[in-house]
C-alpha cells in the first residue's frame, strides 16, 4: 500500500530533498498544479551532494512558448555554475518531457555546443534560432535577475 502525498511544484522546488525522501519511502506524489503524478518507480537515486549541486529553478518551455515541437528547459545557474555555463536542455525521447531513462541533450547559450544525445540538425537549428531570439531573457533568468514569471513573459517563439 502506498500513501499519496499532495504537493505543489513550488514546494518541491523549495525542498527537493523532501520529494526524494517521499519517493524512497514508496509514497505517490501528486502535483495538482501540474496535473502530474510521480510514482515511486520513477525514483532516480541521487546523493545528498547531487541534490545540493542541482538546486535551482527550471522551467519547461513547450511549443506554444518556443515554436519548437520538442520541449526545452531553461534554468537558473543554481549551484551548477562551476560545471557548465548557461544552456538550454532539450527533450529528445520522449520529446515532450525529461524523464528518468529518457534521452535529452543540452545546448550552450553562448556557443551552441551540444552535449548528450544526438539531435537532428533541423532541431539544432531551431534551438539556435530560439536562443538568438531570447538570449537576453535566457541569460537574465540564468543569472537569477528575473523570476520565472517574468522570464515566461519575455520569451518569444521562433
Amino acid at each position: 500500500m502506498s500513501i499519496a502525498i499532495s504537493s505543489s511544484a513550488a514546494e518541491i522546488m523549495a525542498d527537493p530533498r523532501r520529494l526524494l525522501e517521499d519517493m524512497r519511502a514508496g509514497r505517490v506524489i501528486t502535483l495538482p498544479d501540474l496535473d502530474y503524478t510521480i510514482a515511486p518507480t520513477a525514483i532516480v537515486m541521487l546523493s545528498d551532494d547531487e541534490i545540493d549541486n542541482e538546486a535551482g529553478d527550471m522551467v519547461s518551455l513547450t511549443k506554444a512558448d518556443t515554436g519548437i515541437d520538442n520541449t526545452l528547459f531553461a534554468s537558473t545557474k543554481g549551484y551548477v555554475s562551476e560545471r557548465h555555463g548557461p544552456r538550454i536542455k532539450i527533450a529528445v525521447d520522449p520529446p515532450n518531457r525529461l524523464t528518468a531513462g529518457g534521452k535529452g541533450a543540452s545546448m550552450s547559450i553562448h556557443d551552441y555546443n551540444i552535449k548528450g544525445e544526438h539531435i537532428p540538425s533541423e532541431l539544432a537549428d531551431q534551438v539556435k534560432r530560439f536562443i538568438d531570439l531570447n538570449r537576453e531573457a535566457l541569460l537574465a533568468y540564468w543569472d537569477g535577475q528575473i523570476a520565472t514569471r517574468e522570464f515566461l513573459r519575455r520569451v518569444r517563439p521562433i
